[in-house]
């Protein structure tokens, strides 16, 4: 589309072939005008070089210009005036000057719109104005039979050519715009399908972030996503003027399980302990597998009592849950140590830690219990 837009502009690409042919045409009917009247070589000589030389040295003119489409355009002003000096100088006959004027207000009106309309006024005029001062102003405006049919035809050679040439114009710029569509809807197609491949790369990247965030084992949310998540829960917390309870939860035994029955059967237990941790986990709550057989629940604007009787509930659930596996049924039981804040700690690794040592001292006495950082006394829904 560059390359069509600096090679295919009117004044510049048809100005050369449309001037040679105009003054071509132009040449005959004056020749013909002046030729019973007796003008002097001098007249012929300026005629030939006016009408069939000169068109050639504004081509090379333009060739030459930094700008060609402005250098076009003056060449067309130029036109004008000697033009309007031909017909003040033959005596303004009547069809060569109409034909003249014509030829020149066409061209002015198709490269400048209205404007060319008075520039190719005032060109013609100041070339007619500038004749008369050099030679006796006189009119003649009579033109035989002959130079009238010459001067027909070539208007209507002119404005055939003129046609031809616009013709030939829209039809390339039809295959420009055409070549573009297809263009458009190439690029439309290509921009469809990129658009397609990054909502595809965009749904990977969700699903390897979850994938990344995820314990494989038991589908809960893994170590790694608690790096950023319990430091926006403990602010929103804060904010908001309630507690974050943290319960850790280890599964007692779980190396005699591996030892005894295999590693199958301890992932399966393991499975089963994650999905019954997610089934009585409210909506806000983030359950995670925290290690091994250790699992960790956070418990946002939960405080201390309630989450110590639903942890005594959960120790019940476990009892009472019995984990098949090929012919094996295993019983799952837990040690639990909870921590909350601001009560036990202020931060995220104060709380982890004393839900840790609240969980050390529950498997120190005894284990399947419950017990809070603290307390003396373990919490069992049992006893």
């Amino acid at each position: 589309m560059t390359e069509f837009a600096r090679t295919h502009r009117w004044a510049v690409t048809n100005g050369y072939r449309v001037r040679i042919a105009a003054f071509a045409l132009a040449c005959l009917p004056i020749g013909l005008h002046i030729w019973p009247r007796g003008y002097g070589p001098g007249v012929w000589a300026l005629l030939v070089l006016q009408f069939l030389i000169y068109p050639h040295l504004m081509h090379w003119r333009s060739r030459k210009a930094a700008d060609r489409e402005q250098s076009e355009l003056n060449n067309m002003a130029v036109d004008a005036v000697m033009c309007g000096a031909w017909a003040a100088g033959l005596g303004f006959p009547l069809w060569i000057s109409t034909a003249m004027f014509l030829a020149n207000l066409l061209n002015h009106t198709i490269t400048r719109g209205a404007s060319g309309v008075l520039i190719c006024l005032l060109a013609f005029a100041a070339g007619a104005l500038a004749s008369t001062t050099v030679i006796a102003f006189h009119v003649s405006t009579d033109t035989n039979g002959l130079v009238t049919l010459a001067s027909m035809i070539g208007l209507a050679g002119y404005l055939s050519l003129i046609g031809i040439e616009f013709f030939a114009y829209i039809r390339q710029l039809h295959s420009v715009q055409e070549t573009l569509d297809q263009q458009r809807k190439t690029l439309e197609g290509a921009n469809a399908i990129l658009h397609d491949q990054i909502g595809k790369i965009h749904d990977l990247q969700e699903k390897l972030r979850e994938q990344a965030n995820r314990d494989s084992l038991t589908g809960l949310f893994n170590r790694r996503y608690l790096e950023g998540t319990l430091e926006r829960e403990l602010a929103r917390c804060r904010r908001e003027g309630a507690p974050l309870t943290m319960v850790l939860l280890d599964i007692d035994h779980f190396k005699l399980v591996n030892d005894t029955y295999g590693h199958q059967a301890g992932d399966e237990v393991l499975r089963v302990f994650g999905r019954l941790l997610l089934e009585h986990a409210r909506i806000e709550d983030i359950v995670c597998r925290y290690g091994g057989e250790e699992f960790l629940l956070v418990l946002p604007k939960m405080p201390l009592d309630i989450a110590l009787e639903r942890a005594a509930q959960l120790l019940q659930i476990f009892r009472e849950t019995i984990v098949s596996h090929g012919d094996l049924r295993i019983r799952i039981r837990a040690s639990i140590g909870i921590a909350t804040t601001p009560e036990h700690s202020d931060s995220v690794d104060g709380l982890i830690r004393c839900a840790d040592q609240a969980l050390y001292q529950a498997k120190r006495r005894g284990r399947d219990l419950v017990l809070a950082y603290g307390d003396i006394a373990p919490r069992d829904s049992a006893s």
